[in-house]
């Protein structure tokens, strides 16, 4: 994209608009001022569920019970959180996180619209008789309360501490360490920045004692003064990322003109690894935190850090479950964070060369020399040819032999996250693959123009344990041009 129309798009709040069912570069800068956040209240009342009805549902769970967690997406999926001797939820729960109905929101589509769909796809009836459980007595009432508002009579709430933390009849994710908490974050930014000298317990037991080792990376595209990194905001301590540093324009098809020549490609890994990652002082033996107003380059970056073998999180919720938890973002220009350049980057191979698929892997899975689906989730009107989807490509159209699978809509929302951009369940996640003709047991190859939404959808379904969703790290601009 032309630097005059990115400038001119620059993103001025905190959630992105989704415009084209595919998280591109014009997407990511356009969106609404966000909502307030609200304090979530019921006066509804509610009963209490006893552990005798709770423990028999984990014991012998009926179609007509079920239980939904209230409590954040990070402790449902693996993360022990508010003071908690394990993660994960009980088993066989359903999520519907408190913080959804309340946390700051500013897309198209309405708050209800992911709010009624979480209902829908986990099976969250007024014929249920449901349990609505915490781990501290704070959140499930809300939750309750807001069931009971949708029609659903048979509700209690529970307070299940003591099951969770004995651990007993708990379910996480393997891969729940894709993301990480806020609160955790927090400690370690503290820590970086001087306001505080030692690290939470929690933030010790994932980064050790030391976070000299630790980067804080806000990535978006832009310099600091073109992105969000001042206008909005930052976690305190992260230095900023230009995702023109790693997909860097350039000319491929010099005939074009001008305004259509040039795409943003990934850079290669052993560039990215010698050039990009040194400056930013970024080595095989770094912890990276992923975070920024905007979650596709996340899935991006993120991904060609594991191609590395570097360890690296996204936090949880971007930007907007940091702000619902109280922290304050950095928006002064004084305390713009400069990296310490490394030497080297301590390896000299690609230690995970399947992270990301290339133009070869695409060829490959159409020509049937190797099993997997191509799949395209750019929005409707790109999957039909109708429109390009871009303002700097000229090309309409599809891929022969890929599926259609939207990434989101306007009225719907984006269908692989919650309203809080943390990742959907696994099971709404497969159901949503499958309902779209894709086999969860086969490579499915997720691409749009850029592949920033692509990387998204990928990196959101493996932290759920869909490990055969991947990204391509072209998609349909490189391919068609």
């Amino acid at each position: 994209m032309k630097k005059t129309l990115l400038t001119s798009l620059l993103c001025v709040a905190m959630a992105v608009t989704l415009t084209a069912g595919c998280g591109s570069k014009a997407e990511s800068k356009d969106s609404k001022k966000p909502e307030k956040k609200s304090s979530v209240e019921t006066t509804v009342d509610v009963e209490s569920a006893t552990a005798s009805q709770v423990e028999e549902f984990l014991s012998d769970s009926d179609d007509n019970t079920m239980l939904v967690d209230a409590r954040p997406q990070e402790a449902y999926s693996g993360w022990a959180l508010e003071g908690a001797a394990n993660g994960g939820h009980l088993k066989d729960a359903a999520l519907f996180s408190a913080r959804w109905l309340d946390c700051e929101y500013s897309e198209s589509a309405s708050r209800e619209a992911y709010l009624e769909r979480a209902l829908k796809d986990q099976d969250i009836t007024e014929d249920k008789e449901v349990i609505v459980y915490d781990y501290t007595g704070e959140q499930a009432p809300a939750v309750a309360g807001y069931l009971k508002e949708q029609g659903i009579e048979n509700v209690s709430v529970f307070k299940a501490n003591e099951l969770i933390d004995a651990g007993t009849d708990l379910e996480s994710y393997e891969n729940y360490d894709r993301f990480i908490p806020t609160e955790i974050v927090k400690s370690i930014s503290d820590v970086k920045t001087g306001k505080e000298e030692t690290l939470s317990d929690e933030a010790k037991a994932v980064v050790g004692d030391d976070v000299s080792n630790v980067v804080l990376v806000d990535v978006s595209w832009g310099n600091a003064k073109q992105s969000t990194y001042f206008s909005v905001g930052h976690v305190p301590g992260a230095v900023h990322i230009n995702t023109d540093s790693y997909e860097r324009p350039r000319v491929y098809v010099p005939e074009k003109r001008s305004e259509y020549a040039k795409e943003w490609r990934l850079i290669s890994l052993e560039e990215f690894r010698d050039e990009v990652c040194t400056q930013y002082g970024i080595t095989k033996d770094s912890t990276v935190i992923l975070t920024g107003t905007v979650t596709d380059p996340q899935g991006r970056l993120g991904f060609m850090l594991r191609s590395l073998g570097v360890k690296v999180y996204a936090m949880s919720g971007s930007l907007t479950v940091w702000s619902y938890n109280g922290y304050d973002l950095d928006t002064k220009e004084s305390t713009l964070v400069t990296p310490e350049p490394a030497d080297s980057f301590g390896a000299d191979t690609i230690q995970n060369p399947d992270e990301i698929l290339w133009m070869d892997d695409i060829k490959a899975i159409l020509n049937g020399e190797v099993e997997g689906q191509v799949v395209d989730n750019r929005g409707k009107a790109e999957w039909n040819g109708k429109e390009t989807g871009y303002s700097y490509h000229d090309l309409a159209g599809r891929i022969d032999g890929s599926i259609w699978c939207a990434q989101g809509s306007e009225k719907e929302g984006e269908f692989f996250e919650n309203v809080d951009h943390t990742p959907r369940t696994q099971s709404e996640l497969k159901s949503y693959l499958e309902s779209n003709g894709l086999d969860v047991s086969k490579t499915l190859a997720f691409f749009c123009g850029d592949s920033w939404g692509a990387a998204k959808i990928a990196y959101w379904c493996q932290s759920a344990d869909l490990n055969t969703v991947k990204e391509w790290g072209n998609g349909w601009i490189p391919w068609s041009n």
